[in-house]
């Protein structure tokens, strides 16, 4: 996968769920945030809603996601729960694969920052979307940067 790629499936989801009411935030994760992915990396997104086993329980969500817009289409699909957060792995073709992790608003708290959550922001982790500023309060805490800033590497 390719930058552009990544920009293009990025968007793509972050479209989507900007329109969902419900998903009120959105951040990459990973070797593309550290700027030093393989050609074989997945892309990791983080959505934050209230709703999140909803997702879990249906995936017709997915088919709203416009990948063809992106140059992609939908291949397969795979869920895989990791404790409080679960995640969809997407497989699009031309190849490239997604990991869409879903969890609840609550995942982001500050009071205090849990150990796995404050190791993720600390690793790799860029704000694609934040309606409520709750990833960005997440950041600070885990940084102590008052604008909820990562430092620029």
């Amino acid at each position: 996968m390719k930058l552009a790629d990544v920009n293009a499936i990025t968007a793509a989801v972050a479209s989507w769920a900007i329109d969902r009411n419900d998903i009120r935030a959105m951040a990459m994760l990973g070797s593309w945030v550290r700027g030093n992915p393989r050609p074989d990396s997945d892309l990791d997104l983080l959505l934050l809603t209230d709703l999140a086993p909803d997702y879990q329980r249906s995936e017709t969500w997915l088919t709203e996601i416009d990948f063809q817009n992106a140059g992609f289409r939908l291949q397969s699909n795979a869920t895989v729960v990791y404790g409080v957060v679960w995640s969809q792995h997407v497989h699009l073709l031309p190849s490239a694969e997604i990991e869409l992790t879903f969890a609840r608003c609550s995942w982001a708290s500050t009071e205090p920052v849990d150990v796995g959550t404050r190791l993720i922001v600390k690793d790799a982790f860029q704000i694609v979307s934040d309606r409520d500023g709750i990833l960005a309060k997440l950041v600070g805490a885990v940084t102590g940067s008052r604008c909820g800033c990562l430092p620029r590497i």
